[in-house]
């Protein structure tokens, strides 16, 4: 909607070419807004035009030389007169209703570009995080058993937050999710986040201080105190 700085532009600019899933919120929004311009439009009841034509032809047709000459146009006068009125009610009804679904309609795409636009900003926050000073980039490093795990951890020792950046995961069953651990040395792993893939491919995770690794497991639904043997990935994050 060209509201944005020049700035603010092309920050959001970059985040679309760095993380394209996001074009499919803008693409959301943009088809909100013609939906709202195509409800916009007006059109007449189709045939009022040739009915009143052929309503006015029947009446000279029906009309013979003789009598034309003392035709009495009043009738036809009121007759015009009424269907007139008539189509002025057909209008101002038809049109008092499209405003009110109009009306309706505008409210519903309101709602759905706030959400829309909440939605973005929220990612947008997240990105800006992903861009922080002192982020660290870590790619985890899938187990042999799950090769097609492709994930990131974007970790920051200053602002302590963690990001889990996925592009695959394995699949797993509507009764299992995923897990993630903290391992610390000498000590047994201790649960963290459950979790399914996120639809922006971005979610935060926990951050707990004298981790040496991350790792992510396949759980039952809900997640388990002690992981299973289906471990998809492991990062390490010493001395960073």
């Amino acid at each position: 909607m060209d509201q944005l700085s020049p700035a603010e532009k092309a920050e959001v600019e970059g985040y679309l070419n760095t993380y394209p899933e996001l074009r499919h919120e803008i693409r959301e929004i943009e088809r909100s807004l013609e939906v709202y311009a195509g409800s916009a439009a007006l059109k007449s009841p189709a045939g009022v035009k040739e009915k009143i034509l052929d309503s006015i032809r029947n009446d000279i047709n029906g009309t013979s030389g003789a009598n034309l000459q003392s035709f009495n146009i009043w009738p036809v006068v009121a007759a015009l007169f009424g269907l007139g009125l008539l189509l002025f009610g057909y209008f101002y009804f038809q049109k008092e209703n499209e405003n009110k679904l109009l009306a309706k309609e505008i409210v519903t795409l309101r709602d759905t570009c706030d959400s829309k636009t909440s939605k973005l900003t929220n990612e947008l926050n997240f990105l800006r995080q992903l861009t922080a000073p002192n982020d660290k980039i870590l790619p985890f490093t899938a187990t042999p058993g799950f090769a097609s795990t492709d994930l990131y951890l974007h970790t920051n020792k200053i602002t302590k937050r963690n990001f889990i950046q996925v592009r695959n995961l394995p699949a797993i069953a509507s009764n299992q999710q995923y897990e993630l651990w903290s391992i610390k040395p000498n000590q047994a792993p201790a649960p963290l986040n459950v979790f399914d893939s996120p639809e922006s491919g971005l979610i935060e995770v926990a951050y707990v201080e004298g981790t040496a690794v991350y790792a992510i497991t396949i759980e039952p639904k809900g997640g388990k105190n002690t992981p299973s043997d289906h471990l998809i990935g492991t990062v390490s994050v010493v001395g960073i």
